[in-house]
């Protein structure tokens, strides 16, 4: 099982690091049909906190 910062991931854990890079970029929207992208991105937004950086995550609606 490979891992991402820590995370255990499925296979190659792209959906970590899609999410963290999202973030990063300035995304904010959590979606309901990847927990990997969703993992990746509470992951990026913690690494931030510890930076003293403030942001917020929230679920879109129209996301599936």
């Amino acid at each position: 099982m490979a891992t991402w910062r820590g995370d255990p991931c499925k296979d190659n854990c792209g959906g970590h690091r899609a999410g963290a890079s999202y973030f990063r970029k300035g995304g904010r929207s959590l979606t309901k049909s990847s927990p990997s992208f969703n993992e990746g991105m509470r992951t990026a937004q913690r690494l931030a906190k510890a930076r003293g950086v403030r942001s917020r995550l929230s679920v879109t609606k129209r996301s599936k």
